[in-house]
This record gives structure tokens, sequence and C-alpha cells, in this order.
């Protein structure tokens, strides 16, 4: 008996755990393709890194949804390199354990014309 009362609650937390870890997980995942597809969308000529930040929120809102607490999207050109980063926080289960945050980073080569035969 006394052994069923504390084995219960330990087996209820380590599963909280394995879905928290699962979520987090799958943040991670929608993350990092929300900023991935984001920078690509910002390296396209005729382009802007406003229309990549517009897609990761869209991304990440489609995918994620009510999974993160919070999120935000950065975006940076420099030279000819366009990088999205993406961070959300993601719905703690467990009040105690705090809440994890995940983080991504995509980049994309900025898409220029360039004329056969002449230097890049």
């Amino acid at each position: 008996m006394t052994a069923t009362v504390l084995v219960v609650p330990l087996v209820l937390i380590t599963m909280l755990l394995v879905i928290q870890f699962a979520l987090a997980y799958y943040a991670r995942t929608v993350v990092a393709g929300s900023a991935q597809d984001a920078a690509a969308a910002a390296a396209r000529r005729g382009s802007s890194t406003v229309e990549g930040i517009a897609l990761a929120d869209s991304l990440v809102e489609q995918g994620a949804g009510s999974l993160l607490e919070s999120h935000s999207v950065t975006a940076a050109e420099s030279g000819r390199l366009v990088s999205v980063t993406v961070q959300g926080k993601v719905v703690s289960l467990l009040p105690l354990f705090g809440t994890i945050t995940v983080s991504a980073t995509g980049t994309a080569p900025v898409e220029t014309f360039v004329a056969q035969g002449a230097e890049p």
C-alpha cells in the first residue's frame, strides 16, 4: 500500500517530464523550420528581411500555436547573407521546473543577378 502511494506520483511526474521534453522537441523543430524558410524568403531577389520576419511569425503561429507562450523573430542582412533567428518559450506542464526556451537561426545567401560571363 505505501509503495503505491510513493510510486504513482513518481510515475506521473516522470510521464509529465517526458511529455514536456517531447513538446520542447516539437517546438524546436517548428522554430528551426520557420527560421530556415524565413531566411530563404528574405534572401529572394526583390525581397526584404521584413517579409522574412512576417513569414516566420506566420509559420510559428500555424505550427506551434498555443504550444509557445511567446516567441520573437529577428532578422539581419550582412553582405551576401540573410539570417533569421526565431526564439520561443515552451508552455510548462510542471510549473516548478520553469520554462524551456527554444531557439534556431536560419541563413541563406542573398539572390543576385549575374550576367553570363560576368564576375560575381
